[in-house]
């Protein structure tokens, strides 16, 4: 009876041993799985922020995107403006050198 009480004491002693390494390593295991969780969030909030630096980048690509198209409907517009004062230009010259022309033809007819 005595080596049947000794080994059932050894077994409990094992298994005290036992459960106790293992809630050391459960511990551990919470601890890796702690810092695990920081890391995750410190990175979420990483993405957070790229994120919003992002929308932000794109806000400003937008505006530009819309200056510029700003702008080049208004070189257009100065475009068609200059050529249409060219144009005008040119129907000056002509009638300038038409009323020119008219001129010297009465200055040149002999007066009666």
């Amino acid at each position: 009876m005595d080596k049947v009480k000794t080994n059932f004491m050894v077994a409990i002693a094992v298994l005290v041993v036992v459960c106790i390494v293992l809630m050391g390593y459960a511990a551990s295991l919470n601890s890796q799985l702690s810092a695990e969780k920081i890391k995750t969030r410190q990175l979420n909030d990483q993405i957070a922020g790229l994120n919003s630096k992002a929308g932000d980048l794109q806000v400003q690509l937008t505006n530009a995107t819309a200056q510029v198209n700003n702008q080049t409907g208004l070189a257009a517009n100065l475009q068609a403006t200059l050529d249409k004062v060219n144009a005008e230009s040119a129907d000056l010259k002509t009638a300038y050198s038409d009323l020119e022309s008219k001129l010297k033809a009465q200055v040149s007819v002999p007066l009666n």
